[in-house]
């Protein structure tokens, strides 16, 4: 019989828990909120960088990504048992229920859809019209729009970088292929791992960039961060994550369309998908589009988003966004064998308790099954399981980015619907 145990890990005892601001801020919140942001809180996830994730137009120059049909009706068929499917994470071992109830998981908002019907939901912390971060769930957004660039004949994944962006002609990007740039194999020194290794790394600099960090010099851009860019590996050697890889693949998309990426998104998703609201994504101060984090919607939106690739795709979009052979080549190009020793391989490996597991168009982790997952740096998850047409998705603030509850998300499809 499953025993309930918690582990000590702790947050500092001033944190408020999520759920106090469960129906908004007051007036006076607000205002201390709004003169307290910095880049570091945001970083944090303390209170005031939670207020931030959901208060996103605030803090960052943003463009508009289009909600532009009817509204998709999402019914309802709840599923109670979701309460009970446990897990064990860095807080024990104990059930979604108790998880959501403890104030060290800072967990704000989760949906459950399956068959195309919502079958949990519940907010904690946030308001069901909140336009919530993303953050690296973002990433996918790019992965998505590629894989449509390639079947349209617009990108050939086997050719260099340099193809599409001649900009990046005579730096060390030259010669590695827009495939392993899409799937985190570019072979280049910029692993997440790599933040704040030194002040002047591009991996620093495009976190400074992205926080809106005040003492950059005006008009610095993340193109600069990328250029410097330096080899340490063959390209398609090893599976590395990093934002700048996506940042190099959003350049690509602009530049084989000629269009901006928000319309792009627009035009190609979010308007074919009977959205909610909205959603808004963020530029640098030079107005480069940072689809590689800076992405908030309602947390309904996430999930019709994540819809698409199941067959409940049919509930919301009048056609089909993805074409059936996306699963194919996603599942043929994770590789396993070159996934497991950089830290979100590595993370992922432990906490999902797999090994079997890849990477591939921006996803962290492709299974055999076909499920699919993607994380946000704050834990926010998004979980696709087109097999037993299922998407589980949830917004949080985890403290310093330490609490990662995604187990949950597999063990639901796994003790409830597989």
């Amino acid at each position: 019989m499953r025993t309930h145990s918690e582990s000590d890990y702790t947050i500092p005892e001033d944190l408020q828990p999520v759920w106090t601001w469960n129906d908004g801020y007051s007036a006076t919140e607000t205002k201390r909120f709004r003169q307290t942001y910095s880049p570091i809180a945001a970083v944090a996830a303390d209170d005031t960088g939670s207020y931030s994730s959901s208060r996103f137009s605030e803090i960052r120059n943003t463009t508009v990504v289009h909600r532009i049909r009817q509204v998709s009706n999402l019914e309802s068929e709840p599923i109670p048992a979701i309460d009970d499917v446990f897990a064990t994470t860095i807080l024990g071992t104990m059930t979604l229920a108790e998880m959501m109830d403890d104030p060290r998981s800072r967990l704000k908002a989760i949906a459950v859809i399956h068959d195309g019907k919502v079958a949990f939901e519940k907010y904690i912390g946030l308001r069901d019209w909140d336009n919530h971060l993303w953050a690296s769930a973002t990433k996918t957004l790019s992965g998505t729009l590629m894989h449509m660039a390639e079947e349209e004949g617009l990108v050939d994944l086997n050719n260099p970088i340099a193809t599409c962006l001649p900009e990046l002609e005579g730096t060390d990007w030259e010669g590695v292929k827009v495939e392993d740039v899409l799937h985190h194999r570019s072979g280049l020194d910029i692993s997440e791992s790599r933040l704040g290794s030194s002040p002047d790394h591009p991996v620093t600099l495009l976190y400074a960039i992205t926080a809106g960090d005040t003492s950059l010099p005006p008009g610095t851009s993340l193109i600069e961060a990328v250029k410097v860019c330096k080899k340490h590996l063959e390209p398609g050697a090893r599976y590395e994550y990093a934002s700048i890889n996506t940042f190099v693949v959003t350049l690509i998309l602009e530049s084989v369309y000629d269009i901006p990426v928000e319309d792009l998104i627009t035009n190609r998703i979010w308007g074919k998908s009977g959205m909610e609201g909205d959603a808004l994504l963020g530029l640098s101060a030079s107005g480069e589009p940072l689809l590689f984090g800076a992405f908030a919607a309602r947390l309904r939106d996430l999930a019709r988003y994540g819809m698409l690739f199941t067959p409940s795709w049919k509930a919301i979009a009048h056609e089909q966004v993805l074409s059936d052979a996306y699963f194919d080549k996603v599942r043929q190009a994770a590789k396993p064998p070159v996934y497991g020793e950089d830290y979100m391989s590595e993370r992922l490996i432990n906490h999902f308790d797999e090994s079997d597991l890849g990477a591939s168009y921006q996803w962290d982790a492709v299974f055999a099954d076909g499920d699919l997952y993607k994380s946000g740096r704050f834990g926010q998850c998004l979980y696709v399981s087109p097999e037993t047409n299922t998407v589980v998705v949830w917004y949080s603030s985890a403290y310093k980015a330490e609490v990662w509850v995604h187990a949950y998300a597999r063990e639901i499809v796994k003790q409830i619907f597989r």
